[in-house]
């Protein structure tokens, strides 16, 4: 997110906070679709997904004038919709075993044959290579490679989001690429990181 659309997102928080309705249908329709998109790699219930994100902004209106400053409204408003996913989700579950916490629990990040950048006959290919290798991963690394990357938070936002402090948010994703990169080899790893906007890590 550019610093201008950051700068924006702040005036129409601190205008919401003091009551003007409109600032908030304006987040809401700048950020409904990104949470949605984030909620559906937890599961695929859409009106959970649904449900938990318009949730997310009537507490917003509702608790305005109790709620303060914030230096990023799109990590503010992911790790809070973080919080209603999982707390919908722990509520679905019907036993132990399905029970959901830092370490269980589904996150997928799958890639599109049009995000691909390479001859239309190999794209399959790749796609199953790479879809392969992230399975690997555990749903932790996922989420913090598709935060970190995909979302373009940094590492203290991540490590927040996951309730990690930074220094094992770090590990956490190194660790992460560096399984990526043993299974994958540079090149498709590369590949990877273009279709995830990784334009600013550098691949030893």
């Amino acid at each position: 997110m550019s610093n201008i659309n950051s700068e924006y997102d702040l005036e129409l928080w601190d205008s919401f906070r003091k009551g003007d309705e409109s600032s908030l249908e304006k987040l809401f329709k700048s950020y409904y679709s990104l949470l949605l998109n984030y909620g559906h790699r937890f599961t695929p219930n859409m009106h959970l997904i649904e449900e938990s994100a318009q949730e997310l902004f009537i507490r917003l209106w509702n608790n305005k004038l109790s709620l303060g400053d914030t230096g990023n409204v799109k990590h503010y408003l992911f790790k809070a919709y973080r919080s209603i996913i999982f707390r919908k989700l722990k509520k679905q579950a019907s036993n132990i075993m399905e029970r959901l916490d830092d370490e269980r629990y589904e996150f997928k990040i799958e890639l599109a044959p049009d995000q691909i950048i390479i001859e239309h006959e190999a794209e399959s290919d790749v796609i199953r290579k790479i879809q392969d290798c992230l399975s690997i991963l555990t749903p932790r690394q996922r989420e913090a490679i598709f935060l970190r990357f995909y979302e373009e938070m940094s590492y203290e936002q991540v490590s927040e989001i996951l309730h990690m402090n930074i220094g094992g948010t770090y590990k956490l994703i190194y660790r992460a690429l560096d399984r990526l990169r043993e299974k994958l080899g540079s090149a498709l790893l590369s590949i990877f990181l273009v279709v995830s906007r990784l334009n600013t890590l550098t691949i030893s």
